[in-house]
């Protein structure tokens, strides 16, 4: 901010005009630290109204400024610029004061330090609202923890880790994947990432600090995710023993905040004197000057908007308040106004502002234009406006859950919410509940009383009453299980009921919170399913004792064929001429072939998990080569097995070796004219499986036309002479009868691979 000198400094210095005339806290220092201007905000906010200031040393008029002022007074004028958003003092009266405030150097013509400026705005009322929607906000966090966000914990003592499905399904693995501690910080992205959960977890765990960190996660899929882990120790004789919290997919949430952030911190790198945007507006609306702040804020240039009036660039729906509030200010009714308003951006969308007016007077006391100030609060409104969406969204499941019964209590068990669920459910009022009731009197005593016993023995207090409900709550826990309620009536029905604690901002608990599901209809079809389950049974054994008994006789029908065709042979061999008899032999010998893959089919669905074995992977794949060394060799076969010793599978010794057989002759027999036969055998462990797998670059097959029927009996593909369409067939029964699977991948012309997945 320019000066002049004593030779041709005016009346009053237009800079020193400006400050006085801003609307909001301004002061302005030389390099003493002494008044050169004050707002009439500041005088007003310091309690200097009326008092002659100019000239005085700011230190004289506040003589109990701490040394930490002083410092960032000494920095400024060396160059530095200071700034907080939100910082607090005890006021004179012991009331807690909430300010913004800035501290930066301002430069003369010839480009030198003149002073200082100091900037403060008292936000008081603005904490106090968010104080007051942050409790809101921890009761929607509480019920959304209730409502499936995932959680976490890592025992200490016992060094198990502990994820819910939410939090399995935002890493993207199995839902029976258990992770140990490595490998649920691995999931973290190397580096600044994995750093800080790692020091944050670390001072959980030695200073008992709970932590609430935005970090980003590489899946096991490979996708790259922003999300929420909060952490929170679990304490035990002063000592850590567990670490629990939340974990949140903010993933979309996260990105568009970082994109809003670096284009705000592209507006703060060019800020002027002042950190908001100033201006000076005409009677007429038009921007007389503005800074660079307040350009950078609606993206247009000093040029662009001289062209313009506030009407261009201001929301229709906000012109009739801003407006009225104008006239009053002209017609003396008011000194300043202060409001929020909606700026277009030059490239369209939407800026929130938190706009400051006043108006200055030439010397006949005729208005003569505006100050504005101008504060970019888009950010600040874009949270209000998500907080107040997800508590319209939380009424709204209050409301909208008939069927779920969602009350809160106090500390002391009684009731303080009841939604419409619990009403529906129960029969009772909201009004006959809430502050008059606990939660046992829609509980039955017996329950109560068998459970009370439980937790007793369990903890060794004494535990009654309503402590039944929420003790494990109280101490960290979250608990569901299932209770019997009774409506207001006196008749009974199941619930599913989950009762966990409601922490404020501090970590205390306030009060707790029980969702409960009317299970009657799970509890009905859990009947049903089991009814269904032993006729099932029962109609299996049937089918299975009627497999034996078919399968018994055609054994025996068939022998006596098969002897009635030798002893032809035998007593009448001119019989042995007729052109039919060769075609009676070839049915005979398909018969017996078509019982004995019967009788294999038969034999694998009586096979339990107690013939199963633990078998080498590595000793049988050899001994199937083995068996087939003459065909390899004779088909010219390269066999690569990249297969560990180590290796061991849960299996029956006698489908082991036949399904090896059978993959391994079908590569061979498969084989492409092509080109000389290869097969690969490779093994790996996934999760609780070996995966065996066969590839070859054979004749393959087209999937698309051949996929579905691959493992039917006696289905055939490629016309070979030799093949009966009945291996797959068995392969297949026999890995299924074991616990397993077979997967199969292939190419016409190109070769197939085969999966096997075993169990360890």
């Amino acid at each position: 901010m320019p000066m002049h000198n004593s030779e041709n400094q005016p009346i009053k210095d237009r800079s020193k005009l400006f400050v006085e005339q801003a609307p909001s806290a301004i002061a302005m220092f030389d390099r003493e630290v002494c008044y050169l201007a004050a707002s009439q905000q500041w005088l007003k906010d310091y309690n200097l109204e009326g008092r002659d200031i100019i000239g005085k040393s700011h230190y004289d008029i506040f003589n109990n400024i701490s040394q930490e002022w002083k410092d960032i007074h000494q920095e400024c004028l060396k160059g530095a610029i200071k700034q907080k958003q939100e910082d607090s003092f005890i006021g004179n009266d012991g009331t807690t004061q909430w300010i913004s405030w800035d501290v930066r150097p301002w430069y003369t013509e010839k480009n030198e330090i003149g002073g200082i400026l100091m900037y403060t705005a008292d936000i008081t009322s603005i904490k106090k609202k968010e104080h007051l929607l942050s409790r809101y906000q921890e009761l929607l966090e509480k019920t959304n923890e209730v409502a499936s966000i995932g959680t976490w914990e890592v025992d200490l003592k016992k060094k198990t880790v502990t994820w819910s499905k939410v939090t399995r399904d935002i890493h993207e693995v199995d839902d029976n994947y258990t992770p140990n501690l490595e490998d649920g910080i691995s999931f973290y992205k190397e580096g600044e990432n994995r750093d800080s959960l790692t020091k944050h977890f670390l001072a959980c765990i030695d200073k008992k600090k709970v932590f609430d960190l935005e970090l980003e996660i590489i899946t096991d899929k490979g996708n790259h995710k922003w999300v929420r882990t909060v952490g929170i120790p679990e304490i035990e004789n002063n000592e850590v023993v567990s670490v629990y919290g939340v974990f949140q997919d903010i993933d979309e949430k996260t990105k568009a905040n970082k994109l809003l952030s670096l284009q705000e911190e592209q507006f703060r790198q060019t800020f002027e004197f002042a950190a908001n945007g100033m201006a000076l507006v005409g009677l007429k609306g038009e921007w007389l000057q503005v800074n660079k702040s307040l350009s950078q804020i609606i993206g247009y240039s000093k040029n662009e908007l001289e062209k313009l009036t506030f009407d261009d660039i201001t929301h229709p729906d906000d012109l009739e308040k801003d407006y009225s509030l104008l006239d009053q200010l002209i017609r003396g009714k008011i000194d300043s106004y202060q409001m929020e308003k909606r700026y277009f951006h030059k490239n369209g969308h939407i800026i929130w502002v938190l706009l400051s007016v006043s108006m200055v007077k030439n010397s006949s006391g005729l208005p003569s234009h505006f100050v504005s100030q101008i504060n970019n609060i888009t950010e600040r409104k874009q949270a209000q406006f998500e907080l107040q969406e997800s508590l319209s969204k939380l009424q709204g499941i209050q409301d909208a859950s008939t069927q779920v019964s969602i009350i809160e209590t106090d500390l002391n068990g009684i009731i303080k919410s009841f939604n419409r669920g619990a009403e529906n459910l129960l029969g009772y009022s909201a009004g006959e509940m809430i502050d008059k009731q606990t939660p046992e009197i829609i509980h039955l005593a017996s329950e109560i009383k068998e459970r009370s016993k439980e937790l007793s023995e369990n903890y060794n207090i004494s535990i009654q009453g309503m402590q039944t409900l929420i003790y494990q709550a109280s101490i960290g826990l979250y608990e569901t299980r299932e209770w019997t309620y009774m409506r207001k009536d006196g008749s009974t029905f199941p619930v599913q009921l989950t009762v966990t604690a409601i922490k404020n901002r501090y970590n205390e608990v306030k009060g707790y919170l029980g969702v409960a599901t009317d299970i009657s209809n799970l509890k009905r079809v859990e009947e049903e399913v089991k009814s269904l389950l032993d006729v099932t049974q029962e109609q299996n054994e049937r089918l299975l004792n009627f497999a034996h008994i078919v399968s018994h006789n055609l054994r025996s029908h068939s022998g006596n064929l098969s002897m009635l065709t030798e002893l032809m042979k035998m007593e009448v061999p001119e019989a042995t001429q007729n052109p039919f008899f060769p075609l009676l032999t070839e049915a005979s010998e398909n018969l017996k072939e078509t019982i004995q893959h019967l009788n294999e089919v038969v034999a694998m669905s009586t096979k339990t998990n107690d013939n199963l074995l633990s078998l080498n992977l590595l000793e049988y794949i050899k001994k199937a080569q083995t068996n087939l060394h003459a065909t390899i060799l004779e088909s010219k076969t390269q066999i690569e097995i990249n297969v560990s010793s180590s290796i061991f599978v849960k299996a029956i010794p006698a489908y082991l070796e036949s399904i090896f057989l059978n993959l391994i002759s079908n590569a061979v027999k498969y084989r492409s004219a092509d080109r000389p036969n290869q097969i690969s055998i490779d093994a790996f462990v996934k999760k609780e499986f070996v995966v065996i797998k066969f590839t070859d670059n054979g004749m393959g097959m087209n999937m698309k036309l051949h996929g579905r029927k691959l493992f039917g009996m006696y289905k055939t593909f490629h016309g070979n002479e030799d093949a009966r369409g009945i291996g797959l067939f068995i392969t297949k029964n026999q890995i299924e009868a074991m616990n397993g699977k077979i997967e199969v991948e292939s190419e016409l012309n190109k070769g197939t691979t085969f999966k096997v997945y075993l169990k360890l």
